[in-house]
């Protein structure tokens, strides 16, 4: 539920994070007017302010622990794209009319190019495979197999074999980031975190409802600011930061400035 959730627009996360703070300040503050009422009765039930360094360490980690995750498969992910992209550049190299001048072996990668672009990218934002892709993968294998036999020297045929091994498995972990990028008990475990973070600001003020309010207000604004920068690199393929399909064509991230007439 948790990861087709982050899978949404940008938009509809952040519209989600600015309830779900609204939410956190509400249930902070309701309970901070509770403890109020004790704290007036028993000035001794407060806790320490020392113990919400031991909740918010727990909350600051957990959330470490999930940032380190997105950015660790954000790399691998660039990574898995940059060596298809690169699998991709050889294969069509080989088959330029330079090299082995095979046109069939072209057409079969520029179509599984197309088909990973606009379905298995494009559609499913990398999250499973697709039978037409999967197809365009046996028609670069019986290409490849077909030039195995055609008796061309054994390196060339050693170097394509190679080549369409690598695009294999840079295209299987491509699919498997996105498949792993979201660990929900970590997430849950954050949003538990979150909530008993508000809970025991609100404890320790309970005297001073006027300051508990502020210091509500403060962690309520990091907390959820964090959280919604997390959610929109949790999956490396969706979100603010995610990777374009683009990368398979080349390896700029976004498109280069058109050059200036001279003496402009």
């Amino acid at each position: 539920m948790l990861a087709t959730f982050l899978e949404f627009p940008t938009y509809a996360v952040f519209l989600f994070f600015i309830a779900f703070a609204l939410i956190l300040f509400a249930i902070g503050y309701c309970a901070l007017r509770y403890l109020n009422v004790h704290a007036k009765h028993d000035i001794f039930s407060i806790p320490a302010p020392a113990f919400l360094g031991t909740i918010a360490t727990a909350w600051a980690l957990s959330i470490g622990f999930v940032a380190a995750d997105a950015w660790s498969l954000n790399s691998r992910a660039d990574f898995s794209v940059s060596k298809e992209r690169s699998a991709i550049h050889r294969l069509l190299d080989t088959a330029n009319p330079l090299v082995l001048n095979d046109e069939e072996l072209k057409t079969a990668v520029l179509n599984y190019r197309t088909i990973v672009v606009d379905d298995e990218w494009g559609r499913r934002n990398n999250t499973a495979s697709t039978l037409e892709v999967d197809h365009a993968i046996l028609e670069i294998r019986a290409m490849v197999q077909k030039i195995a036999l055609s008796g061309l020297p054994g390196p060339i045929v050693s170097q394509l074999v190679n080549d369409f091994d690598e695009l294999q498995d840079a295209r299987n972990e491509r699919l498997a980031v996105a498949s792993a990028s979201i660990d929900e008990s970590k997430w849950y475990l954050v949003l538990f975190l979150t909530l008993l973070t508000a809970i025991t600001i609100a404890s320790v003020h309970a005297d001073r409802p006027l300051a508990g309010r502020r210091a509500l207000i403060l962690y309520v604004l990091t907390a959820t600011i964090s959280l919604w920068i997390l959610a929109n690199h949790a999956n490396p393929y969706v979100g603010m930061g995610d990777l374009k399909p683009d990368l398979l064509f080349s390896a700029q991230r976004h498109p280069a400035a058109p050059a200036q007439p001279a003496g402009s």
